[in-house]
């Protein structure tokens, strides 16, 4: 089933910037004075960024222990920053379909930027490892996205072994991606990513002791645990038409959408429909970044297809 997924970000509205800016900005100061709209700190004091930033940070106090401790943290460390300068315009619908490979394939801040010019920010107010934390957001540093993008690039990784797993390939799950180790206060297992991270699934030894391919039952059970993570909170259950229908008992039956108002949400919902779809996806053999299949290619873009035959050049010399 399609997402419905609207964002009022527009290109213009995303703009990067130090979060020193955000130093000028006591709440309650800053809500009852009025600036002259002038460059990036005059639109910061605009009146819809202010209504937004308050919602931010409610909501974070509320999610978030310290959340003012963060946030002074951003500011003394001068962190990069995405931000949104909203302004009163008509929710934009975006076509979501691909979007985690496009997400995991971002590399530079560039690429980054450009991205959240056309879809927006995540609506992430702290990354984790176990819930996300969604909300309004009118600026997020740039280490959210690098956090999540890499997040994303290991779920698609498993995703992408257990396709190889379920084809016989000679592939180990436990030991190449994921490592774990037993926890001595009861009978469960702690699972980390191989590269570093924590991965929130615990189970009892001797629930998933008896599968003959442990490795690949314990694969799709994180799998689908980090993918129902994110989208929890996120996506919204909704109707786009109510049509009659004799043979039903109530004599109408609904159409039925999933929405969401973060992007965060929509690439997590997008990972989801991985399994449902049967998507087929690979890693450049050069630089490997995901991509969906497309025939027998083997490099995401044309530079990568270069290089790759330029070193192959060098080293036959």
């Amino acid at each position: 089933m399609n997402l419905i997924f609207n964002t009022t970000h527009l290109p213009e509205q995303i703009k990067v910037s130090k979060a020193s800016i955000l130093s000028e900005m006591d709440l309650e100061a800053v809500l009852s004075n009025d600036r002259e709209r002038k460059g990036i700190r005059g639109e910061l004091f605009a009146s819809k960024f202010k209504e937004f930033y308050g919602f931010q940070l409610s909501k974070g106090r509320g999610a978030i222990e310290n959340y003012e401790f963060f946030i002074k943290q951003l500011i003394d460390g001068d962190v990069p920053c995405l931000f949104f300068l909203p302004q009163e315009s008509l929710p934009v619908r975006k076509d979501t379909k691909g979007i985690a490979t496009k997400f995991a394939s971002l590399k530079t801040d560039k690429d980054i930027v450009n991205f959240a010019k056309e879809y927006g920010l995540l609506g992430v107010l702290a990354p984790s490892y176990k819930t996300t934390d969604y909300g309004v957001t009118v600026f997020e540093p740039l280490y959210f996205w690098k956090f999540y993008i890499k997040e994303v690039k290991k779920v698609l990784k498993l995703y992408k072994m257990l396709e190889k797993k379920h084809r016989n390939q000679d592939i180990e799950i436990i030991g190449e991606l994921i490592e774990y180790k037993e926890n001595k206060e009861d009978s469960s297992s702690i699972f980390e990513w191989k590269d570093g991270g924590k991965i929130p699934f615990f189970h009892d030894e001797e629930e998933l002791d008896d599968y003959e391919n442990y490795d690949q039952v314990v694969g799709v059970n994180i799998f689908t645990t980090l993918v129902r993570n994110g989208l929890r909170n996120a996506i919204n259950v909704d109707f786009t038409n109510i049509v009659e229908a004799k043979d039903s008992r109530m004599g109408f039956r609904i159409k039925e959408v999933y929405s969401t108002n973060y992007l965060l949400g929509a690439i997590y919902y997008d990972l989801w429909q991985l399994i449902n779809k049967d998507v087929e996806i690979k890693f450049c053999e050069h630089c490997g970044r995901p991509f969906k299949k497309f025939g027998k290619k083997r490099f995401c873009g044309t530079s990568c297809r270069v290089m790759s035959w330029t070193e192959d050049q060098e080293e036959d010399n």
